[in-house]
C-alpha cells in the first residue's frame, strides 16, 4: 500500500455480515416438548438481505421436522405399549385384557376308537355255517316213503359247515383231472335185487344219457353217476366229509320243526326241480312207464338243473336244493332209528348207504321232507344221486 495515500476509512458493515454473525452466534434450539405450540415462520423481507429467509426457513423446517419425529416416536411407542397389552374384541368393539382372550392351551383331540380286526370266517365262501343245536330227527308220519324215518327222536350236532351249493361236475373234474379222484360214470347204475332184468336193463338204458359227465356244457350242474367212494374220495381231498344224517337233516331243518327246508308250504315248481309235466314228456320218449307227478307245470328240466337255480326254496342257513335236483351222499350206513341204541351187530355195518334229499325225477311232496332216508349201495353210481361236502369250522 501506498504510505502517501490517505488511510482507508472503516466501512460500515455489511447487511449479510450482520446476519452471518447471527446465524453463526445462535445455537440449534432445542426441540420442543410434546404439546408446545410452534412459532410462525418469519414473513419473507423481515431481512433485505436475499439468502436470509432461505436461512430462517431451514432453521424452521429443522425445527418442526424434529418436533415431528419425536411426536412420531412417542405415537408409535404407545402404539406398540397399547398392543402389548389389550386387543379389541371383534364382536363388542372394546378393549380387553390380552390375558382374558388369549384361549388356553388347547386339549389333544380324542383318539380314534380301537380297531376291532374282524375274525376271519369260520368257514370258506361257498359253505354255510351251521350253528349246532338240538332237534327231532325223523317224523313219526306214517306215509310208506318215510316209514324208515320213525320215530321222531331227539338229536344234537356241533358247529360244522356244509356247501352251499351239490358239488358242481366242474368242481368235480378238478380234481379227477388232477388223478385225485375217479372220473364220474357215464352211465347209471344201481344193484339189480328183485327187479325185473329186461325193465332193469331199459331203465338203465333210458337214464344213461343223463349222467352229466356225458356233456362238456355242464360245469354249473351237479356231479351226479359217482358212487359212495368216489364222493367221499372228493370230499377228503378237500379237506372235508361227507355229512351225517343228523348234521344232514339238521341243516335242510333247523330246531324250528318246520316240514320243508324252505317252510310248511307244499312243494312245486318254484321251490325245487321235481318231476313235472317234463319228467311225464322225458319218461313217455323214453318207453319208460308213467309215473304221477310232482305239479302240472313243466319246470324245464327233464334232468338236473344247475345248481341254485331255485332260490325261492333255500333252507335257513342259505343252502340250495336241499330238496330236488339230486339226492346226495351222507357218511352214515343206513340202520333202522328203532336199532340206534342197540348193539346189533346186524346193523352196525352194512353196504348200504343213506342217500337223503329227493331228485329232479321225485313225484311224491314226501321225498322233499328233510326227514326222508333211503338206504342204497354203496357201489351205486345213477343219475339221481350226488353229493355236498361238510367240515369242522376253521375255529
Amino acid at each position: 500500500m501506498d504510505p502517501s495515500s490517505p488511510p482507508l476509512e472503516p466501512r460500515e458493515p455489511s447487511r449479510w455480515s450482520e446476519s452471518r454473525e447471527v446465524w453463526e452466534s445462535s445455537s440449534p434450539p432445542e426441540p420442543p416438548a410434546y404439546g408446545t405450540v410452534l412459532p410462525a415462520p418469519p414473513v419473507p423481507g423481515q431481512l433485505d438481505h436475499p439468502q436470509a429467509p432461505a436461512a430462517r426457513r431451514s432453521r424452521w423446517l429443522a425445527t418442526l421436522a424434529a418436533a415431528g419425529f419425536g411426536v412420531g416416536v412417542i405415537g408409535v411407542g404407545w402404539a406398540v405399549l397399547q398392543r402389548r397389552t389389550t386387543v379389541t374384541a371383534v364382536d363388542s368393539g372394546t378393549s380387553v385384557p390380552i390375558a382374558a382372550v388369549v384361549p388356553s392351551t388347547p386339549e389333544p383331540p380324542p383318539a380314534p376308537p380301537p380297531v376291532v380286526p374282524v375274525p376271519p370266517p369260520r368257514c370258506p365262501d361257498d359253505m354255510a355255517l351251521i350253528r349246532g343245536g338240538k332237534f327231532f330227527m325223523g317224523t313219526d308220519a306214517e306215509h310208506p316213503a318215510l316209514r324208515t324215518a320213525n320215530p321222531a327222536h331227539r338229536a344234537e350236532v356241533e358247529d360244522f359247515c356244509l356247501d352251499l351249493t351239490e358239488v358242481t361236475l366242474g368242481a368235480y373234474r378238478e380234481c379227477s383231472s388232477k388223478g385225485e379222484c375217479k372220473r364220474a360214470y357215464r352211465d347209471s347204475f344201481w344193484p339189480q335185487k328183485d327187479a325185473d332184468e329186461q325193465d332193469w336193463n331199459l331203465q338203465r338204458s333210458a337214464t344213461s344219457p343223463l349222467c352229466n359227465e356225458n356233456y362238456s356244457d355242464r360245469d354249473d350242474h351237479p356231479v351226479n353217476c359217482v358212487t359212495w367212494y368216489q364222493a367221499d374220495d372228493y370230499c377228503k381231498w378237500r379237506g372235508a366229509t361227507l355229512p351225517t344224517e343228523a348234521q344232514w337233516e339238521y341243516a335242510a331243518r333247523g330246531s324250528d320243526g318246520r316240514v320243508y327246508s324252505w317252510g310248511d308250504q307244499k312243494p312245486d315248481s318254484e321251490l325245487m326241480n321235481g318231476c313235472g309235466l317234463e319228467c311225464s314228456t322225458w319218461r313217455k320218449n323214453a318207453g319208460l312207464s308213467e309215473t304221477p307227478i310232482l305239479y302240472e307245470i313243466d319246470d324245464g328240466y327233464p334232468g338236473s338243473a344247475p345248481v341254485g337255480s331255485f332260490p325261492a326254496g333255500r333252507a335257513e342257513a342259505g343252502l340250495l336244493d336241499m330238496a330236488g335236483n339230486v339226492f346226495e351222499w351222507t357218511h352214515d350206513h343206513h340202520r333202522p332209528y328203532a336199532d340206534l341204541d342197540k348193539l346189533n351187530p346186524e346193523h352196525a355195518e352194512t353196504t348200504e348207504r343213506v342217500i337223503r334229499g329227493g331228485a329232479f325225477n321225485s313225484f311224491m311232496p314226501e321225498f322233499a321232507d328233510p326227514a326222508l332216508r333211503f338206504p342204497q349201495s354203496q357201489d351205486a353210481h345213477t343219475h339221481g344221486i350226488g353229493f355236498r361236502c361238510a367240515r369242522t369250522p376253521l375255529f
